[in-house]
């Protein structure tokens, strides 16, 4: 009796660890994180926009009184907003691309972020609003800049690890 003939072999493959990697968890996590904030930058320029042309229309019908360093301060802001918004959504895809570059540039983002936050809660003067309470927009405003500190800061974090550093240098 002779054993039947054995089925070819397969072709060879690539080598191992030559195949596509997967983006390791902690630069995923990032990348959707960026992504985020992208949203929150959309929502947040429009809505100062909207705010600072019911600003105006209100300080004209003396509803409002606006210090003269607020507006100022108000334009620098939406215009720092709409920059952190266009980087956030250009690091997003290039750090899914692997780039070194804005991985680098991401946390470097995100740590002036970091800074301005801090410098604007010190230096924003305050706007009174006649007859109106100011407690719910304070409100407002301390919690959406906490939940944009924490996860700007998880970003650092989560980009900082060696997955991270290891997926973008390659």
């Amino acid at each position: 009796m002779s054993n039947p003939p054995l089925p070819p072999a397969p072709p060879p493959g690539p080598p191992l660890g030559s195949g596509p990697e997967t983006i390791p968890g902690s630069t995923k996590g990032a990348v959707v994180l960026l992504w985020i904030l992208f949203g929150f930058g959309i929502c947040g320029g429009a809505l100062s926009v909207f705010g600072y042309t019911a600003l105006v229309a209100l300080e004209d019908t003396g509803d409002v009184v606006i210090p003269s360093s607020f507006m100022p301060f108000l334009i620098a802001s939406i215009v720092q907003i709409l920059i952190w918004t266009v980087l956030r959504a250009i690091f997003a895809v290039r750090i899914a691309k692997r780039s070194a570059g804005a991985r680098k540039g991401a946390i470097i983002l995100e740590l002036v972020g970091l800074a301005l936050a801090v410098v604007s809660w010190i230096f924003t003067p305050e706007v009174e609003v006649t007859g109106a309470s100011t407690a719910g927009n304070t409100a407002g405003t301390v919690i959406g800049a906490v939940i944009g500190i924490a996860l700007a800061a998880i970003i650092i974090g989560l980009l900082s690890t060696a997955d991270s550093k290891r997926w973008c240098n390659e």
